[in-house]
């Protein structure tokens, strides 16, 4: 997401654990916040220079701490059903978008516009063998992966 923002010209900060701000950054994002080690409503208003226009959360993770940053009648978009009272999006009119992704052809094309001008670039971590299956399914359980999980299936089929 931070490489469409940034293709997009959207000034972008990254949310997350000191570990991947680096990463983060490289995929385009102007600045980052350790979540884990700083509030981060105050340090996006601070980075900012004043309420954002819009809140991306797209690990499935807590909306909640960033929600006072959002400007009143921003946006919030959501992978997940964020943790969010009614009250504090009403009174503010903030609009929640869901993000569902799927092929509209558009949205595939615009993709593949990007990915040729070399624009986006997959970020990958780790790949498993297919045979490591479960694994994979409790690594983003355990924490974020830095990437998409890859199962190689060229070691074939386990038995």
């Amino acid at each position: 997401m931070l490489q469409l923002a940034a293709a997009a010209q959207i000034v972008a900060v990254g949310v997350g654990r000191q570990a991947v701000h680096a990463q983060m950054s490289g995929l385009g994002a102007a600045a980052c916040i350790d979540d884990a080690r700083e509030d981060v409503a105050p340090r996006a208003l601070t980075l900012a220079g004043g309420p954002v226009d819009a809140i991306a959360g797209l690990t499935g993770g807590p909306l909640a701490a960033a929600l006072p940053a959002l400007r009143p009648g921003g946006q919030i978009a959501a992978i997940a059903a964020p943790e969010l009272g009614r009250d504090p999006l009403l009174d503010a009119t903030i609009t929640f978008h869901g993000v569902l992704t799927g092929d509209d052809g558009n949205r595939t094309r615009a993709l593949a516009a990007l990915l040729d001008r070399r624009a986006l670039r997959p970020v990958i971590s780790p790949v498993l063998p297919l045979a490591a299956a479960a694994q994979a399914h409790q690594i983003p359980e355990r924490r974020h992966a830095g990437g998409k999980i890859v199962l190689d299936v060229t070691g074939g089929w386990p038995s």
